[in-house]
């Protein structure tokens, strides 16, 4: 119950005598008169002015309740039951009130039955509005609470077609399926086969991968060529060829040891266009090559880290932030969701524009973790950068950010899994968090996701402040 009345006003006409009790005190804009928590020691009648009623929660969370002016009343209700003031009232402009003390309030009542009776029924009002507005906030909260399949269909379905409409007219547009569209037929070569032209001399091995997995391991004598830097490397390649003596019409056996034969196919179908008459990839296991043939390796370097600007920096912050999470009032803080929610916001947003315009670069950084089938890399290249800027915008904007914060963390919950793989496997590999840059695989990269995954949960739980999320896009504020 709230400490205040309707706006009916007190007045002598209504046979209410005030004339001879209390004193009159004056008040300025913004001053409080009663405050939240005090004991009852005075009634107030507002003789010109306004005020404003209003609760305030540990957390700071204010809840207007009404404004009064000349001739209302209120700090009744804390003298009739004996118990703390309820609310707090502060004068929203310079104001006259008339200030009753406990025992002339007695003898007002005792001498005014219609104000009693008015008290009476303005209690019992409160009661039925109070019951009425706790269930309207209770089914609020509860819908805010709930996990809405729409939520998620909205932010994946959203990704999914901006991703197939914007490779539509992308000058790299990549197929959804590797290989689908292609006619042209890679010839496989048999383990078998290949180690006998191997050991006879009469083939050339290539290596597909990037140079820091063919430093790490490799078939003894072949030569390295990166599809990904294949347009800039081959020059030097066919020149070693022609140094080497190597007619036209040798076979060229390409191998790429990867999960998904990304970079063996692809290499061998740049190497065809490029007229060599016999290439050819090698079949069986992935990684069988290491088995049969005579290997070189070295330990692995680490990869040389390039800048990541803007969101490198941003990193940072889920670290220092997961200092805070620890206290625990501010772990509930709804400000602290606002930090959350711009910082992890503008992380992803910044990592998805680095990799929108150039999928088929990133699809090669997928193919580098070992963990993605063929038929889902360039899918998964395709549709999560564009799932990144959407759930970083709709947090930034307030929009069904529960919903956002899940997806975010089940991201960084992927993230996470390939970055242990990563290293425990001893890949020798960049994050590839944005293109060809990033940072090397490590356990502070590791300790950063875990930092964006606590944000999440935190926004999650105790995100309330001015969100627009279901039940109509309602605006929820702090002040209600």
């Amino acid at each position: 119950m709230t400490e205040t009345m309707d706006s009916r006003p007190l007045t002598w006409a209504d046979g209410l005598k005030l004339e001879n009790v209390g004193r009159e005190i004056h008040v300025t804009a913004g001053e409080l008169v009663v405050k939240q928590g005090d004991p009852p020691d005075f009634f107030y009648v507002i003789r010109s002015g306004r005020v404003r009623v209003f609760r305030q929660t540990a957390e700071g969370i204010r809840t207007h309740l009404t404004e009064l002016q000349g001739g209302d009343y209120f700090g009744e209700v804390a003298l009739v039951t004996g118990q703390r003031r309820t609310a707090s009232v502060e004068a929203l402009e310079d104001s006259v009130l008339l200030e009753i003390s406990k025992e002339e309030f007695d003898r007002v009542l005792d001498h005014n039955p219609r104000l009693a009776r008015h008290i009476i029924q303005q209690l019992s009002h409160w009661l039925v509005s109070g019951d009425r507005r706790l269930e309207q906030e209770v089914v609020h909260q509860v819908k805010l609470r709930q996990i809405s399949w729409f939520d998620y269909l909205l932010m994946l379905g959203l990704s999914l077609v901006l991703a197939l409409v914007f490779n539509l007219y992308n000058d790299n547009q990549i197929p959804l399926l590797h290989g689908w569209g292609e006619h042209a037929e890679i010839v496989e070569i048999s383990l078998t086969k290949a180690l006998d032209l191997y050991r006879k001399h009469e083939a050339v091995f290539v290596d597909a991968r990037k140079a820091n997995f063919y430093d790490q391991r490799h078939i003894k004598g072949a030569m390295n060529l990166p599809v990904l830097f294949f347009d800039l490397q081959y020059p030097m390649f066919q020149f070693i060829l022609e140094q080497m003596g190597v007619p036209r019409d040798r076979p060229l056996i390409v191998y790429g040891g990867s999960f998904s034969r990304r970079f063996d196919r692809e290499l061998a179908q740049l190497l065809k266009e490029k007229d060599h008459a016999q290439v050819m990839v090698l079949a069986g296991h992935y990684g069988a090559w290491e088995k049969v043939f005579p290997v070189e390796e070295k330990p692995g370097k680490t990869p040389a880290a390039m800048p990541l600007g803007l969101a490198g920096l941003l990193e940072w912050l889920p670290v220092g932030l997961m200092g805070l999470m620890l206290i625990p009032p501010l772990r509930k803080s709804p400000q602290l969701s606002v930090v959350c929610r711009l910082v992890l916001g503008t992380i992803f947003i910044q990592f998805a524009l680095s990799k929108i315009m150039r999928p088929a670069v990133f699809a090669l950084n997928v193919v580098e973790y070992g963990l993605m089938p063929p038929w889902g890399v360039n899918l998964w290249a395709l549709v999560l950068p564009w799932g990144e800027l959407v759930c970083g915008l709709f947090l930034i904007l307030g929009i069904r950010t529960r919903a956002a914060a899940t997806l975010i963390g089940g991201m960084n919950v992927l993230f996470i899994v390939g970055l242990v793989h990563a290293i425990l496997a001893g890949l020798p590999i960049n994050c590839g968090c944005v293109g060809e840059a990033g940072e090397p695989v490590n356990w502070w990269k590791v300790l950063k996701n875990v930092g964006m995954l606590l944000m999440a949960a935190q926004i999650f739980f105790y995100d309330r402040f001015f969100v627009l999320d279901r039940g109509g896009f309602v605006w929820r504020e702090r002040e209600i």
